[in-house]
């Protein structure tokens, strides 16, 4: 889905004049539909069906008093609109943007009555799992009576999908589970949950391939089979939704047997990756252990440690050093494939680095004071922002 105030704002400056997106009332969206011939009851593939079977379509545009409305989504029985003052820009700049905004508007598809019943069923499963996890009941079997039971044997890859954009199209299930279908390459179970919140459980054979028995000697490669996949997602997402949002994932699991436990992990684990690493939107679990840890210390004891390791507050508040310093730890402390990844030249590296030496008395290129830098860096981001 494209995010509607990024468009709003592209089109802004295309066009040279103001636009804003407006929520309609009830009796304004009523002018933006376009009643067309009759129907039969349950055959409309597309648009709003009225109670005796007349099909509604959203107009490409429409003008109202010294405005042009040009449809973009519905949400909350709402219609929403780009506005555009009509005599503050050309007819070629209404037909661009109306053309782009056909090209962008979200297909409304009618449910048959086999998804029907699916989307019941789902949102019942929902309701039950948000419940165990509002309870904190993370243990809890998944009851014989919900039909959804029997599509959840074996084991299974879950995926959490979150989204925090303001202007973001509310994304229909069976718009988002056709999506995933296609990288899947097969079928999944899609769940919603709160707000633009989506539980993805999909079998483990779509995701790793058959035949990965899950012990030690092959439990990294499962790691980086999942990230390697999780990062994939991620990359169709942002092409068909833009805004911020974020995507974690853990190894395979039971779901029959520990399915709140494992929700509330992903959760747990875009907490922690929106916390300690801002500039990421793919978050896994077996990355963040130090966090998590970290995280667990009562606040009191983060501020003593601080206080006894010394104010680093102007180092670790300075971009480019943070930048160096993360980048440095990712690469396991090497000097060369550091500056290969800034991008700058290895004695550019050699100097940050004695720079923060001379600030704080400790050279991260010993292992100890390395550890110890880490754990105030992560100490120093958790603590600082609250």
């Amino acid at each position: 889905m494209v995010e509607m105030e990024t468009l709003r704002t592209k089109l802004e400056q295309i066009v040279g004049a103001p636009l804003r997106i407006k929520q309609l009332t009830k009796q304004q969206s009523e002018i933006v539909f376009d009643q067309t011939e009759h129907q039969d009851q349950g055959t409309t593939s597309k648009g709003h069906a009225t109670s005796n079977g007349r099909k509604r379509k959203l107009r490409d545009s429409v003008v109202v008093d010294e405005s042009v409305w040009y449809p973009l989504y519905a949400k909350n029985g709402h219609i929403h609109v780009l506005e555009a003052p009509m005599h503050e820009i050309s007819r070629e700049a209404m037909q661009l943007i109306e053309l782009l905004v056909s090209q962008v508007r979200p297909q409304n598809d009618e449910p048959t009555a086999v998804q029907a019943e699916e989307e019941r069923e789902v949102l019942r499963f929902s309701a039950w799992l948000m419940e165990q996890l509002d309870q904190e009941r993370g243990d809890s079997d998944i009851p014989d009576d919900l039909e959804i039971k029997r599509r959840l044997s074996g084991e299974m890859i879950p995926f959490l999908l979150t989204s925090e954009s303001v202007h973001a199209v509310e994304v229909h299930r069976i718009q988002l589970k056709k999506l995933l279908k296609s990288y899947f390459d097969g079928e999944v179970v899609l769940v919603p949950l709160r707000g633009h919140e989506w539980l993805i459980l999909a079998k483990k054979e779509l995701v790793i391939g058959a035949g990965e028995d899950k012990d030690e000697e092959n439990a990294e490669s499962e790691t980086d089979m999942l990230s390697a996949f999780c990062l994939g997602l991620y990359e169709l997402i942002a092409n068909e939704w833009v805004g911020t949002f974020h995507l974690s994932v853990t190894p395979s699991f039971m779901p029959a047997k520990t399915l709140p436990s494992t929700v509330s992990l992903l959760r747990e684990t875009i907490f922690l990756g929106r916390t300690f690493h801002v500039a990421k939107h793919v978050h896994f679990p077996w990355e963040l252990l130090l966090e998590r840890l970290i995280y667990s210390i009562p606040l009191d004891q983060r501020r003593l440690f601080l206080e006894q390791a010394g104010d680093y507050g102007v180092l670790f508040s300075d971009n480019e050093t943070l930048s160096t310093l993360e980048t440095f730890f990712q690469l396991d402390c090497n000097v060369s494939e550091t500056a290969k990844r800034l991008y700058i030249h290895r004695n550019t590296l050699l100097y940050r680095l004695d720079k923060i030496k001379q600030e704080t008395g400790l050279d991260v290129r010993s292992f100890g004071d390395a550890v110890l830098v880490k754990l105030t860096m992560l100490l120093y981001k958790v603590t600082k922002r609250k």
